[in-house]
């Protein structure tokens, strides 16, 4: 577990390092040049310390934010950029969104992107579910014109890809992609259950993001179900106290596949299917949570995608892709659809031209 954070990690940052060691970021980024082209920017959860002082920058400075149809039409050469645009996105709708982002763009006049995950947004948050926004927040914003909601996938849930059981779900392990990185949200190829109605003992399989390459392993229910009643019939929570409960725990695990149907990798088809599936749903629900107008814009989760996810993207209605700041190398042209946008740290915002410009070497050292 630990070798897999720490490899995910330099994966997650590896574009930044490439990005500025080989100069394949934009110029503006290394030299005292105005983009070429609309800089898009990406943030997570913000506290108002970190955001307002880059809002305020932009502002004053001139820079207009754009919404994502603006952008498109950018992209596609359907309206004329400027040099002082830029597109400004916050994945996964979490309630900084709502406390933090809606109330500073309002301040400064600016719009923003809001990529969120409608499987698990919240009816109605309350004091024990604050980490995303409700409904009612998201249909607030949404209205006001202020944040442009769009798709960050049904789930944001990864699958399992191997036979090999990596952990089980017990007291402590993180099991949301809020708490942890490529996080084991899914036993199978679309399990919808939230994260706190995981059982104890559910096996957790070697995962890999849902939108990815590798395909969905397929397991008989049978073995998870076993290992969830043993851990059920001896504590509960408390069954992970007792030395060596792993070792007990594999042994049940190997006993029911003694017994079960064999595993298998979904099928090619399976795997376009779910995929396909999830983003379709979650335009849906959108559209149908949050009327008066399409949502056409998708965000890969953890910034994982394959070239079939592009094409499941496209034929799920979706005209642009957001990735992280270097774009995978199997992405097509910036003018055809899905538009991939590359999106850069918040701290490069600084490194636009404008009153109060930082050096990169401020920027690296922030």
């Amino acid at each position: 577990m630990f070798a897999r954070r720490i490899r995910r990690a330099f994966e997650k940052n590896r574009n930044e390092i490439a990005g500025i060691a080989l100069s394949r970021y934009p110029p503006f980024v290394r030299r005292d040049v105005a983009p070429a082209n609309v800089p898009a920017f990406q943030f997570h959860g913000v506290s108002a310390a970190t955001l307002d002082p880059l809002l305020g920058y932009l502002s004053a400075n001139g820079y207009r934010t754009l919404t994502a149809d603006e952008y498109l039409r950018r992209a596609i050469g359907a309206a004329q950029a400027t040099d002082r645009e830029v597109l400004l996105t916050f994945d996964d709708g979490r309630a900084s969104l709502y406390a933090v982002v809606f109330p500073l763009l309002r301040r400064y006049g600016q719009t923003a992107v809001a990529y969120v995950v409608p499987g698990r947004v919240p009816e109605r948050a309350t004091a024990a579910d604050t980490a995303l926004c409700d409904w009612a927040q998201l249909r607030e914003m949404h209205d006001s014109g202020v944040v442009d909601i769009q798709s960050h996938s049904m789930h944001h849930h990864s699958i399992a890809v191997s036979p090999k059981v990596v952990d089980y779900v017990r007291p402590g392990i993180a099991t949301s992609f809020l708490d942890a990185d490529l996080a084991p949200l899914a036993a199978g190829p679309s399990d919808r259950a939230p994260r706190q109605a995981l059982p104890w003992g559910l096996p957790l399989r070697e995962w890999g993001a849902r939108m990815g390459d590798s395909p969905a392993f397929c397991e008989d229910p049978a073995v998870d179900v076993a290992c969830i009643r043993h851990v059920d019939e001896h504590g509960g929570a408390s069954f992970f106290r007792s030395r060596g409960w792993r070792r007990e725990l594999d042994r049940v695990l190997e006993d029911a596949r003694k017994t079960a149907s064999p595993g298998r990798l979904e099928s090619d088809a399976e795997q376009a299917r779910h995929i396909l599936s999830d983003l379709r749903e979650a335009r849906e629900t959108l559209e149908a949570r949050l009327p008066g107008k399409p949502i056409r814009h998708f965000c890969f989760p953890w910034y994982v995608g394959s070239r079939l996810a592009v094409e499941c993207s496209r034929d799920a209605g979706y005209l642009t892709n957001a990735w992280a700041s270097l774009l995978p190398s199997f992405v097509g042209a910036s003018d055809t659809a899905p538009v991939p946008i590359a999106r850069l740290a918040p701290r490069y915002i600084w490194r636009l031209p404008g009153r109060g410009r930082k050096s990169l070497m401020e920027v690296l050292c922030r």
